[in-house]
């Protein structure tokens, strides 16, 4: 008969054997040297990013948007520094009752007398900022990426760019009540490829903001749209297909929101080697007083752990992220539910939250319709003076987001075939036939 210190020998053995075997699988199953390496390799891939986005005019100015940018951005800045604030003024391009005229809800004559003097203002800065889209490489210069160091240019780069568009989308509106229907529709265009180069390294916050430009840019686009001769419609064609062609995927937008998200909960928990080769400035995405402020945890383990399960969180939602929109929604939720199933959810790391992604991609999705939308008005268009009647359906979308409702032979409207967009609908209204081709006798 084994004895009873025979037995406690034992079961102490076994234990220390069992012990010993989950410290092993915690430390191979939680050692961050992998995701070390993973990190330096994705920053160094986003920070040095070359953006080839078609340009929307041919030919393409020489250069990059960042080099053509670079010398203008304090002058940005500066301007979005001075800019009448937004907060119950009205003189500010970026309020209501001037958003009110850009979209033509008001009329012109009903814009504020400030916000005209600071359009005014910012008129010949604007439009070096626009012409510098005509690049024939697309991106920001790397004081405003997403990954730069915090700096004034990276806090408020993006923000002073968006509030160009405001003054693009105001401009474009009285040009056209001035009947500039073409320079107009020049400045609609330049303006919307300026929204476009703000997610082009700009990450998440880029992203959202370029989507964002979009909607102020809607309904004067459409308005300028209608308005131009057929001829510059076609080109507009043209010029609105390259656009979305370069359009940053959600899945390269949620690399950018893992890389930034890990340098910033993670980035003291570095080793010094992974610290030197990271390229410089990217360890200073976070003022230096923060920094104390935004670790995961006290405790080694559970930071390890957290940092895993934050990488395989972003991994998983970047695998769906450019699905359809029912197959993305679908794989959201499952995403969604299984996390929250999770007994160690990552709301201490503010990230990845399922639900708040897959509000940020149906931004994205509304951006996309919105565009679809211009693009489609500009065909209905074309197609109506080429034929003297509307066409029964949209010309080339045969799966487009919209029907078309005659409402009289010089009338129509675009309708969104989802009830959620109804909202979005736009007017268009018949051109002028071409003139007949004089035929010899």
């Amino acid at each position: 008969m084994t004895s009873p210190r025979s037995l406690v020998t034992l079961a102490g053995g076994v234990l220390l054997v069992l012990l010993m075997a989950t410290g092993g699988l915690a430390y191979v199953t939680l050692r961050t040297g992998p995701l070390e390496e993973r990190l330096v390799r994705e920053v160094h891939e986003l920070t040095e990013a070359r953006y080839a986005r078609p340009s929307h005019v041919n030919p393409p100015a020489p250069g990059t948007f960042a080099r053509r940018l670079e010398p203008l951005v304090d002058g940005v800045l500066r301007l979005y520094q001075e800019r009448p604030k937004s907060n119950g003024s009205p003189d500010s391009p970026q309020g209501q009752p001037c958003r009110d005229v850009a979209d033509g809800k008001l009329p012109v004559s009903s814009l504020p007398a400030g916000c005209g003097e600071a359009l005014e203002r910012a008129r010949p800065l604007m439009e070096q900022v626009l012409a510098a889209t005509h690049a024939e490489m697309g991106g920001l210069p790397e004081s405003m990426g997403s990954l730069a160091p915090f700096t004034h240019a990276r806090a408020n780069g993006k923000f002073a760019l968006m509030y160009v568009v405001h003054l693009a989308a105001l401009e474009t509106r009285l040009k056209l009540a001035q009947g500039q229907a073409s320079p107009a529709l020049d400045t609609c265009l330049d303006a919307l490829a300026l929204s476009r180069e703000l997610e082009l390294g700009g990450g998440m916050e880029g992203q959202l903001l370029a989507a964002t430009g979009h909607g102020v840019l809607y309904r004067p686009c459409a308005d300028a749209l209608d308005a131009a001769s057929v001829e510059r419609k076609r080109l507009a064609i043209t010029q609105l297909s390259r656009l979305a062609e370069g359009f940053a995927p959600f899945s390269l937008t949620l690399r950018h929101e893992s890389v930034l998200v890990q340098l910033v909960h993670f980035g003291e928990r570095l080793s010094d080697e992974t610290l030197a080769a990271l390229p410089p400035g990217s360890r200073d995405i976070v003022p230096e007083e923060l920094r104390e402020q935004v670790s995961p945890s006290d405790n080694p383990l559970m930071a390890r752990r957290l940092w895993w399960k934050l990488v395989e969180g972003f991994d998983a939602l970047t695998a769906s992220a450019d699905l359809p929109t029912g197959a993305r929604r679908r794989a959201f939720a499952l995403l969604e539910a299984e996390a929250d199933e999770d007994d160690e959810p990552l709301d201490s790391l503010h990230g990845p939250d399922v639900a708040t992604y897959g509000e940020y991609a149906e931004r994205l999705d509304l951006r996309r319709l919105q565009h679809d939308a211009l693009l489609t008005l500009a065909e209905v268009d074309v197609a109506r003076a080429e034929r003297g009647q509307w066409p029964e359906s949209p010309p080339r979308h045969k799966d487009s987001s919209f029907v078309l409702e005659a409402l009289g032979p010089m009338e129509a409207r675009l309708q969104p075939c989802s009830r959620a967009y109804a909202s979005q609908g736009l007017r268009v209204t018949a051109d002028p036939a071409p003139a007949a081709r004089a035929t010899g006798p």
